[in-house]
């Protein structure tokens, strides 16, 4: 007929007919269906989901199995033994899709451990990547998460909060080192019942001793806290964190206190969670964080002379030096370690206080020397990092410190400036010891030179003193004339607690990475800024209320 003999000359139909067929490699490139205004064309644009959606439609030859009856399988025979996580998703994606069949709601789904301490890592590390997975799959809200117990519910250092953190590491198969920080902020003096814990909070009390079981007993408790004058002033803040990016700091502890917490006090908070807690769940601690305080301080003393089977040391006796940690067993060496960046505003206030004139010889570093500075028209500084500035200002402690600050001490061919020898060599040497710990381009083995240059300068620094006072007693002492005791042991502390880091990392915990800026207690004061942007002057009970948001 006339349309065959037509079809039969038709170029383009003989062009079609001739044209190869496309090796079997390349089918997954050969589009096959079209659909004008179906929305899955635009995921079909990617080759993998595309090739999906072909083997699910049975619409390829070179797969010969549907890979849902292949996952089946693989499950049965125990491959996702070691999944947990993929096992609690599968769990409630069928249990979602059960319910949907039904028309019955999510509500009050089952979630398995492993899944939800997976869906709060997520959540920790974005809010916008928990709810894309949950759009896309099956999870726990933000609002679930914070009102699960995978929070802090019990306010005190107990085996069940540490316990949460382990969980949570092992859910991750992580088995590197662990740091542990504590700090101390204001609290609203308030007692206020809590119903979550049955007893009356915002006491220094434990929480047995203010327990309520009847309503006569309110009065009662509240006028022995009363009459003891037993009302927190202070919080302190306990924290477990994974020194990696993107592992956001855990609070195992938050407990009021009077704010005249003692040495031996914290010590003891220390020693309950290394050689109770952590040596049980087998926490390998690497370094205890602090601000310095003179407490502190001498709280991680005591944990450094604990005398223990085995001590890591480092030893040169022609060069005096002596570094040790103790190793604690199945928990590792534990190093102390004090914040950089307080050690940075430490050695601002030292040149600012007027305590001490800082003496170098014939030179010496002064207050004078800053204000000069900022004088400049090119000035790093601001006007009020030096005049009626704040001390505890941490971008102002940056700006001295920095490396555009110490060039403004030279002239425009390189030499130091008249009168200035004294405060570029005291920027230079605080400056070495805190960007040790937070530069992140060097290496290790430079980190270690920074240290010791300044851990030998130091010495050398007091013992040119003590030399010069021998001589003139009644002009030169350390009292007057070098940095006060508690600043001399946070200094050398930081350039010790670097060389004890560096070489637990290389003897124990090889596959981690070094990250030394990592090891200090600045989440602590995040997490305290944080509860402070919610409520600027809180009570205790409402800093409880507030942990699930922060």
């Amino acid at each position: 007929c006339a349309e065959c003999f037509a079809i039969r000359y038709n170029q383009i139909l003989c062009n079609k007919i001739v044209r190869p067929s496309p090796l079997p490699i390349n089918v997954k490139f050969t589009p096959k269906h079209y659909w004008k205004d179906n929305p899955i064309k635009y995921f079909l644009q990617n080759l993998d989901l595309r090739d999906m959606w072909n083997v699910l439609n049975n619409e390829s030859e070179n797969v010969p199995e549907n890979p849902w009856i292949v996952l089946a399988d693989k499950a049965l025979k125990g491959a996702f033994k070691d999944t947990p996580v993929f096992t609690g998703l599968c769990e409630v994606m069928g249990n979602a899709i059960e319910r949907k069949m039904k028309n019955k709601s999510k509500r009050n789904l089952k979630y398995s451990e492993e899944f939800t301490s997976f869906l709060v890592i997520l959540r920790g590390f974005s809010t916008r990547a928990l709810d894309l997975f949950r759009q896309n799959l099956e999870g726990r809200t933000i609002q679930s998460i914070r009102n699960s117990e995978d929070h802090l519910t019990n306010p005190d250092l107990c085996f069940e909060n540490v316990a949460r953190f382990k969980q949570l590491i092992d859910s991750i198969q992580y088995n590197g080192p662990v740091v542990v920080m504590t700090d101390n902020t204001k609290l609203k003096s308030r007692l206020r019942y809590s119903p979550t814990f049955g007893c009356i909070i915002g006491s220094v009390f434990p929480v047995e001793e203010t327990k309520i079981n009847v309503y006569a007993d309110i009065p009662n408790i509240i006028s022995k806290i009363k009459n003891e004058k037993a009302i927190a002033k202070d919080v302190r803040a306990y924290m477990l964190q994974i020194p990696l990016p993107k592992f956001p700091p855990i609070a195992v502890e938050i407990i009021p206190n009077k704010g005249n917490d003692n040495s031996k006090t914290i010590s003891q908070l220390h020693k309950k969670l290394i050689q109770e807690i952590a040596f049980q769940l087998e926490i390998h601690i690497l370094s205890i964080g602090s601000d310095g305080a003179i407490t502190e301080f001498q709280a991680q003393q005591s944990i450094i002379d604990i005398q223990t089977s085995q001590r890591l040391f480092i030893r040169e006796p022609t060069l005096n030096i002596n570094f040790s940690c103790p190793i604690f067993d199945k928990i590792g060496p534990v190093v102390r370690v004090q914040d950089p960046k307080h050690a940075k505003k430490t050695a601002r206030k030292a040149i600012i206080s007027g305590a001490q004139l800082l003496t170098f010889g014939i030179s010496s570093v002064r207050y004078d020397h800053l204000l000069t500075l900022i004088k400049q028209h090119d000035s790093i500084m601001y006007k009020n990092d030096v005049i009626k500035l704040d001390k505890q200002d941490d971008a102002a402690a940056y700006r001295t410190f920095c490396s555009a600050n110490f060039k403004q001490c030279l002239t425009h061919d390189f030499q130091v400036k008249v009168g200035m020898k004294g405060t570029i060599i005291y920027l230079f040497i605080m400056g070495e010891i805190v960007d040790c710990y937070l530069n992140r381009t060097i290496s290790p083995i430079e980190r270690v030179r920074m240290a010791m240059t300044g851990y030998f300068f130091l010495h050398l620094w007091r013992f040119h003193i003590t030399t010069l006072h021998q001589k003139y007693q009644d002009f030169v002492s350390i009292k007057q004339n070098f940095l006060a005791d508690q600043s001399f042991a946070i200094f050398s502390s930081l350039c010790e607690s670097m060389v004890l880091l560096v070489k637990t990392h290389r003897d124990y915990y090889t596959q981690v990475p070094f990250l030394p800026w990592l090891h200090r207690s600045e989440s602590c004061e995040h997490f305290f800024g944080v509860a402070r942007q919610i409520n600027p002057d809180f009570d205790f009970a409402e800093l409880i209320q507030m942990l699930p948001k922060i």
